[in-house]
Formats: C-alpha cells, sequence, structure tokens
C-alpha cells in the first residue's frame, strides 16, 4: 500500500481539480436538507406529533442518502471518472441499497443525539442539585449555550466512531458492485477495512485534522460569544453590537471549515479505499490518477529489464 504522503498528494491533487464542482455539489446536499427539518416542525405545530416523528426519521434517511451521494461522487472525482452534479441523486436511483444504509445511518444518529441530550440534561440536573427552577433563569439558558457545542461534538464524535469509522467503504463498495447486497457490502467493508482502521483514521486526521479543529474552536467561540451576549444589560449597545458581530464572523468561518473538512475527509476516504482495493488486487499504484512522468516510466521500464 502507499504510504500517507503519497495519499495526501493525490488527495490534494484530486481537490485542485475537482474542488468547484464538490463545494456546489455539497451546497446542494445542504440546502435540500434545510427543507427537510421545518415540515417535521409544521407538523408539530399542527399537532401531528406522530407524522412527525415519522418525516423526521425519514428526513434524517434522506438527509445521509444525500451525503452518501456525495461521498460517492468524491470518489468518481478522485479516481477521475465522468461525474457531474446530477450523479448526487445516485443514491435515490439506487434506493433499495443506499436507502438502507441511509436509514440504517439517520436510525443511528437520532438514537445517538437522543442518548447523549437526555444523559447531558440529566448531567446539568445534578449539577443544579435538582433544583427544577434552575431550568427557568437566564444564567440556565445562558449554561445551556455553552454546553450545547459540546453536546453536539460528543454527538459528532461517537457517531464518528461507533457507526461511520466501522462502515467508511461501504458506499463505495456499493457504487463499485452493483450486484452486491447492502449486507453483502458491508462484509467487504468489514474485510478490506481488517487490521487498517487506525490507518485509516491516522490518515483523516492528517487529511482533514487541521480544518476540523478549526470548525471545533470557532464553533465553540460562537456559542461561548452567543452565551455572553444574554449575561449582558440590554443598555450595553455597543459591546452587544461587538459581540453579535465576532459571532457571525465565526458563524461564517466555522462553516468554511465543515465545508472544507467534509469535502477533504470523503476524498481521502476514497483514496485509503482506493489504495487499499488495489493492494488487495496486488497493484503497485492506484489507478485513478497517474502522477509518472514519462521519465519515471522509462525508468521503471528500465528496471523491470
Amino acid at each position: 500500500m502507499e504510504d500517507t504522503k503519497t495519499l495526501l498528494g493525490k488527495v490534494n491533487l484530486s481537490l485542485k481539480k475537482n474542488l468547484g464542482k464538490a463545494i456546489i455539489a455539497l451546497l446542494l446536499v445542504f440546502l435540500i436538507s434545510t427543507l427537510l427539518a421545518p415540515v417535521a416542525m409544521i407538523m408539530v405545530a399542527s399537532g401531528m406529533v406522530i407524522l412527525s416523528i415519522f418525516v423526521m426519521f425519514l428526513s434524517a434517511m434522506v438527509l445521509f442518502m444525500l451525503q452518501i451521494s456525495f461521498a460517492q461522487m468524491c470518489g468518481k472525482m478522485y479516481r477521475g471518472d465522468p461525474c457531474v452534479l446530477g450523479n448526487i441523486l445516485d443514491c435515490f436511483r439506487d434506493w433499495r441499497r443506499c436507502g438502507g444504509l441511509g436509514l440504517a445511518y439517520g436510525l443511528s444518529a437520532v438514537v445517538i443525539c437522543f442518548v447523549v441530550v437526555v444523559v447531558g440534561m440529566g448531567v446539568l440536573f445534578g449539577f443544579s442539585s435538582g433544583n427544577s427552577n434552575y431550568f427557568d433563569s437566564e444564567n440556565a439558558l445562558a449554561t445551556l449555550l455553552s454546553v450545547f457545542p459540546v453536546m453536539i461534538m460528543i454527538c459528532m464524535a461517537v457517531f464518528f466512531f461507533l457507526v461511520l469509522l466501522p462502515t467508511a467503504f461501504t458506499h463505495l463498495v456499493l457504487m463499485d458492485n452493483k450486484d452486491f447486497t447492502l449486507v453483502e457490502a458491508i462484509c467487504e467493508n468489514s474485510r478490506l477495512l481488517k487490521g487498517k482502521r487506525m490507518s485509516l483514521l491516522s490518515f483523516l486526521l492528517r487529511a482533514g485534522g487541521f480544518w476540523l479543529l478549526g470548525a471545533i474552536v470557532f464553533m465553540v467561540a460562537g456559542f461561548v460569544l452567543v452565551s455572553v451576549m444574554y449575561q449582558q444589560l440590554e443598555t450595553a449597545t455597543s459591546l452587544l453590537t461587538a459581540l453579535h458581530l465576532a459571532s457571525r464572523i465565526c458563524d461564517m468561518l466555522y462553516f468554511i471549515c465543515v465545508y472544507t473538512t467534509l469535502i477533504r475527509l470523503v476524498t481521502a476516504v476514497a483514496a485509503f479505499y482506493q489504495a487499499v482495493r488495489d493492494e488487495a488486487a496486488g497493484l503497485e499504484s492506484p489507478r485513478q490518477i497517474n502522477h509518472q512522468g514519462p521519465v519515471e516510466e522509462n525508468l521503471s521500464s528500465t528496471e523491470g529489464v
């Protein structure tokens, strides 16, 4: 298998060629996903609680199907295969297999978030010495705002390590093997990942760790600024204006870091998958991006003689 430095170079080269298309595709995913949540909220407001819960799970499945399609697009762009923005709907064309994977991801995400939030609220209630009136004060609201980003990070970390990392190659296996069932794709994913999870994790941290750290820093900073704003008097106009501007800047930088992190991570997964697959097939180097120039090809052919 190729070394990390070579793979990182190929990831950077792929992004250099396809970053614009990847950004537009990810923007489409986010725009579609933002339309799903209000539907469930409207149903809750109308008293249709059971139906709203069903729509919430359906929305989570659709969101993950879009993200799976986006990850498959990045895999195609890394290989240099033909890829257009319409491929963002590929999972819906293969709804039997990808829908099942999206549903599994969606259910896992909802359960993990529910457990983390319930445990987090229990911890806060314990710190309040069991006084329920604590949650009615403005200080409690500021406290909740300050711990909210921590809960988000915990949810994301638990979901990544328990769900995403063990199934990192599944969407690519489905893309490459049209005759595989979802169960067979998961088994093939496990076979390819056997003994390589920590190597994949290390590679992902090198590929997108800097931007991920930036996203975490700006997310936490934004929520801290908002919590500080709630503690200020309404007469502190200048300070509130400055805090509001600073929080907006943090939000903008956060989304830039998140966008970059997601694109780099899914491309890195595609690069690692291709390297593992080529290694299993006995190939010397990935076939999708060729870095060898004429001189290197002549040298390798000479060595073969």
